[in-house]
């Protein structure tokens, strides 16, 4: 294409077409709008969830085909140097969508080390605060049984049993939580 005209879109005209066209018109006249065209491809590419191997393969091809219509050396040295200026432009929207997941990634892990920091204090304070209930059970139940005829401390003696094994689950539950997330 010539320097100054500005390339748009034909309906039927698909990515790569667009993309050969975009790198031609920005070989022969450089330019801002021309970069700007090729950033705008970059943002497409990602919403048609392009791979960049797949982007790496159509620049390829496309600055081949370029590349053989030129014998001088020299010209090919500029076509190949404004080619990668093209894609850099054109994968820029790849760069920032991965520094931005990058950023998502390290704000979720912050989030959970968070998290996980409270699930422990919880832990730990059920464990402390039930563990004192229970204590307290026990000394009720014994003053209880003091007081109780023989044939009902079985009864008492079994509700002991329970509340040891709530002591138990507890503990192990409270070591658990703390291992999982230590």
């Amino acid at each position: 294409m010539k320097s100054g005209i500005r390339h748009k879109a034909k309906p039927q005209e698909g990515f790569e077409d667009q993309y050969r066209s975009c790198l031609q018109e920005y070989a022969a006249s450089r330019g801002e709008p021309a970069l700007g065209r090729a950033y705008e491809l970059g943002r497409r590419a990602l919403t048609e969830q392009k791979s960049l191997v797949e982007m790496a393969s159509l620049h390829h091809q496309a600055v081949l085909a370029m590349v053989g219509d030129v014998n001088d050396e020299k010209q090919r040295e500029e076509l190949v140097r404004a080619s990668g200026e093209f894609l850099a432009e054109c994968l820029s929207p790849y760069e920032m969508a991965h520094r931005g997941f990058q950023d998502a990634v390290k704000a979720l892990r912050q989030l959970n080390e968070t998290l996980e920091e409270e699930i422990k204090r919880i832990a730990y304070a059920v464990h402390d605060e039930a563990g004192q209930l229970l204590v307290a059970v026990h000394l009720a139940l014994a003053e209880l049984a003091l007081e109780l005829p023989e044939s009902q401390q079985t009864h008492v003696t079994r509700i002991k049993e329970l509340l040891n094994q709530v002591e138990k689950h507890l503990r192990r539950y409270s070591h658990e939580s703390g291992q999982r997330l230590g």
